[in-house]
């Protein structure tokens, strides 16, 4: 988890100042809550220079759902996304980063 955000983070800091978002899916839904400890995940300075980048984080709602987290639950950084967004979202991708 945190070596795609540090990922993220560095494509979008780079010359190029690509746009990104950050998708949490599956099991990585997890780290997407406001109660998830982003220090002892090794994200928070991570996720706040991807924001500082204008960078973006985003949540599947789909796999929120199947695991029995309510959409409030989620940090109020990060952006829920119905199904039919998440595949916009790849569509439009130039790229894609699996982590």
């Amino acid at each position: 988890m945190p070596e795609g955000i540090r990922a993220a983070y560095g494509v979008a800091s780079g010359f190029d100042r690509h746009d990104v978002t950050v998708l949490f899916t599956e099991d990585s839904v997890y780290a997407a809550r406001e109660a998830a400890d982003r220090d002892a995940l090794d994200m928070d300075g991570h996720v706040a220079g991807l924001v500082e980048q204008d960078g973006n984080l985003a949540v599947d709602a789909g796999a929120l759902d199947s695991r029995g987290i309510d959409a409030e639950d989620v940090d109020d950084d990060i952006d829920v996304l119905t199904e039919d967004r998440v595949a916009e979202l790849f569509e439009k991708a130039d790229h894609v980063l699996t982590f």
